[in-house]
Formats: C-alpha cells, structure tokens, sequence
C-alpha cells in the first residue's frame, strides 16, 4: 500500500473522498483526481478493506512475524506426512484456478479448527516442498506452496493462516503461513528483513489478533 492508497483509505473510512479528491488536484497529482480515487476504493473492497454496508477494516492485518520456527529434518517428515502434503498439493493445484475472492471464502471455513501446534506447522511446512512434482508443467511458487501447506494442515484437523503481503523499496509480493507461534515461507531470497519488513495485506482464514 503506497502512500496514495493509505491517504485514500484513510478517506474513504472517514467519509472524506472529495475533500481528498479536490486536494489531490490542488497539489498538481497527474491524471484524473476523482478517476484514481474511484479505481483505489474499488481495489479496496475487493480486500474488505472499504466496504459498501459498512466502513470496513481500520488497519491492515497484524504485521505478522518473522520466521521463529525452524523447519523439521526431513526424516521427521513421515510418509504419512508427505502423503497428506501430496493430497494438500493437489487439491491447492486446483483451487489456485479459482477467483482469489473466492479460494479466500473457501479458506474461511478453516476458522473452525483449532490452531495447528508448531511441530505440526513446520512438518507440513518441510514435506510439501520435498513432493513438489519437476514434472509438472504449470507454476508451484510461493502461493501454491503456501497454500498447500495450509491444506495440508487442515487435512490434519488444525488451522494456519495463509498470508499474502507485500514490501517496498522495491515493491514484492509474497504468500507464506503464519499461526502465532510464528510464520513459514520467510527464507533464502524472501527473508524478513527489519528495515523492508513484510506486511500481511490478506490472511485466510482471518487472523484473529486475541489469539
């Protein structure tokens, strides 16, 4: 979220959108003031961040945090476990051909089960990536990963967070796990680092901030 985007959500929860508009053209911002605030709000709902019954989110999900849990050997990651992650995979395959709106709904149901305890986060976290087929033709990035791997969870009865967020300077997107005792998909190239740190834009299931 660019410093334009923070100054139109801000607006838009107040109820202050033309009052921003007419003072973005005094201060000479290129383009159509009231075409830009119109497409941002617009994005903005398609988050939940602004919404049409209502004022929406007033902040963004908790900055979620760095990678706190190490990830288990791989002789710790059974064949029932990699069993339930091929499954997890496949089925992440098929929901990353549907709309993001609606993958987050599915994931939504998640909320149900109780928090995946760390052992069982970071097992699921190691044994998705040992199955990933070279095989396969089509992309198996951060997203699928990640989600597979809350797939996989969940087929083991618990719940993780799947995260998609961003950092600037430069701008990156990325997608990763997170329960409270810490966040998956933060390593190598993707680390968290304290002066671009990543923030959580959206988390399905919802992260609940009291948990």
């Amino acid at each position: 979220m660019n410093e334009t985007t923070e100054r139109i959500w801000s607006a838009a929860l107040s109820g202050t959108l033309p009052e921003l508009a007419a003072r973005m053209r005094e201060e000479g911002m290129p383009g159509d003031a009231e075409a830009i605030v119109l497409g941002t709000v617009e994005r903005l709902e398609r988050v939940r961040l602004v919404t049409d019954t209502g004022p929406g989110s007033a902040s963004l999900p908790m900055q979620l945090p760095v990678m706190t849990t190490v990830a288990v050997p791989c002789a710790q990651c059974g064949p029932g476990m990699r069993m339930l992650a091929r499954v997890g995979l496949v089925l992440a395959l098929g929901v990353m051909r549907l709309p993001l709106r609606t993958r987050m709904w599915l994931l939504g149901g998640l909320r149900v089960l109780p928090l995946a305890p760390p052992g069982l986060v970071a097992s699921a976290a190691t044994a998705v990536p040992l199955i990933r087929p070279s095989w396969w033709p089509g992309r198996i990035a951060c997203m699928e990963v990640s989600l597979a791997t809350v797939v996989t969870i969940a087929l083991c009865g618990r719940r993780a967070h799947w995260v998609l967020g961003a950092r600037r300077m430069p701008n990156e997107a990325h997608a990763w796990v997170w329960t409270p005792a810490g966040a998956h998909g933060l390593s190598g190239r993707d680390a968290d680092d304290e002066r671009r740190p990543w923030v959580g834009v959206a988390a399905a299931p919802p992260v609940n901030p009291h948990e």
